[in-house]
């Protein structure tokens, strides 16, 4: 009589590897964009960028430069996430520092009007997220491995009444490497233009735990001390994009600006291993490698319009904006020869999933800046993410408050410095670990930007 534990994927039913919804969605949800004056102000700049940032926030901002700049942008982020899990909350936090954005921008020499281009490497959406959590968890998760008894494989279960343990931690983002071209086609009109290549790259890993701390299952041949899981995805995404936008002139005082972001397909490339261990009550141990691929796919994002109007009233300018979404539009693109193939086949399963799960939402962002002096400003602002999720409780929304400070260092050299705090909630649930989680999540987010104007 001997003991053997079968892979978890076959004893589930499951062969190969799998997209969700929420894998398609998430690719461009709470995008932040760059630029430490922009999201100081909660990111409502499409009616007051008149500088590099424009490259992100309306490219017809560009048209108002008139001096050349180069800009250059440092982030660090800082994840605290509170999860509860079966009345026991588990707090992790990570910290994250990147490269936001390097950059210039050019006006060219024009009889009349402007003429202006931009180049640049932006930072413009995070992955990081980090999970923790535990638990006794008395709800059954269906696992059961196979035992052999004298020529027969009998099925015993190592489901419930366990201590489970679950981390999941996330890095990357997507970055833009944006050309951009505005012009002042009229005194009181600007157009902008800008040609953006989307690379990125993620990192997710998940490791699960459960042990049996109440010696429930010790009866042999089913005597099971400890099982763990452990999946790692690197995942690789490229796309081109292309966005418009507009700036119209009110007087010398006000602005209305607009911009429309083209639907832009991903192509993402995944690199997976799935490992698993089981151990039992004498210290008999099982590992295996359950899954090994790679998998490419692709996923459009739906077409998005941005509109806004600020107000400058020397020493003050408010700025408000919006961006106009539909995630229900969002799509896996199946190649007409993959039809039949079960994995994309899944895949259109997963489309109805999202015409059914997920909804249009309009995003605000509100802003200030005071200059105190020709040397110094001060700002604030609000950004509000509502929730893609169809009925999504107001809690899930994610809300963002923002500060920042600007400095004329010199003639030729500016610092800004902006600090944003976040805060939603989340719920969470996978097959191991029924009854899910509520996570409480803060980020802060502290950004410097230096720009040299010549």
């Amino acid at each position: 009589m001997w003991k053997i534990a079968l892979s978890l994927l076959c004893l589930l039913g499951i062969s190969g590897w799998s997209q969700s919804a929420y894998d398609a969605v998430r690719i461009v949800q709470d995008e932040m964009g760059f630029g430490a004056r922009a999201l100081s102000m909660g990111g409502a700049l499409t009616a007051a960028t008149d500088n590099y940032l424009s490259l992100y926030w309306n490219p017809a901002g560009l048209a108002s430069l008139r001096q050349s700049e180069f800009y250059g942008e440092l982030s660090h982020i800082n994840f605290n996430n509170s999860a509860t899990f079966y009345d026991q909350t588990t707090n992790q936090s990570q910290g994250f520092t990147q490269v936001r954005a390097i950059g210039f921008a050019l006006p060219l020499p024009t009889t009349r009007g402007s003429f202006v281009l931009g180049f640049g490497y932006n930072r413009v959406k995070d992955f990081e997220q980090s999970l923790l959590f535990e638990g006794y968890n008395t709800v059954s998760n269906g696992l059961e491995f196979p035992v052999e008894e004298n020529g027969q494989v009998v099925y015993y279960p190592f489901d419930k009444d366990v201590q489970q343990t679950e981390e999941v931690n996330n890095e990357g983002g997507l970055r833009n490497w944006s050309v951009a071209a505005a012009m002042a086609l009229s005194p009181n009109f600007d157009l902008g233009v800008s040609l953006d290549v989307w690379r990125g790259q993620e990192n997710y890993q998940l490791l699960f735990y459960q042990k049996d701390i109440n010696n429930i299952y010790s009866n042999f041949p089913a005597d099971f001390d400890s099982y763990q899981y452990e999946e790692t995805i690197q995942s690789n995404y490229s796309a081109i994009g292309l966005k418009v936008g507009g700036m119209f002139k009110l007087g010398g005082f006000a602005r209305l600006g607009a911009t429309i972001g083209l639907p832009v397909t991903f192509t993402i490339a995944e690199s997976y291993r799935v490992t698993d261990e089981l151990i039992y009550d004498d210290g008999f141990s099982d590992t295996q490698e359950l899954d090994r691929g790679e998998f490419q796919y692709k996923v459009q994002t739906p077409f998005y319009f941005d509109g806004g109007i600020s107000l400058n009233v020397w020493p003050f300018t408010l700025a408000a904006g919006f961006r106009y979404r539909d995630w229900s539009q969002t799509r896996f693109i199946i190649p007409d020869n993959s039809l039949d193939d079960p994995d994309y086949g899944a895949l259109l399963e997963e489309n109805r999933g999202i015409r059914r799960g997920y909804r249009e939402t309009i995003r605000y962002h509100v802003g200030g800046e005071w200059a105190l002096s020709d040397l110094f400003r001060v700002r604030a602002g609000y950004a509000y993410f509502p929730s893609p999720f169809r009925n999504a409780s107001r809690k899930m929304d994610r809300v963002y408050l923002t500060s920042g400070l600007g400095l004329k260092l010199d003639q030729y050299v500016f610092l800004d410095i902006s600090y944003l705090y976040g805060t939603w909630k989340q719920e969470s649930e996978d097959f191991l670990t029924p009854g899910g989680t509520l996570e409480d999540i803060r980020v802060s987010r502290i950004l410097i930007g230096l720009s040299y104007k010549f």
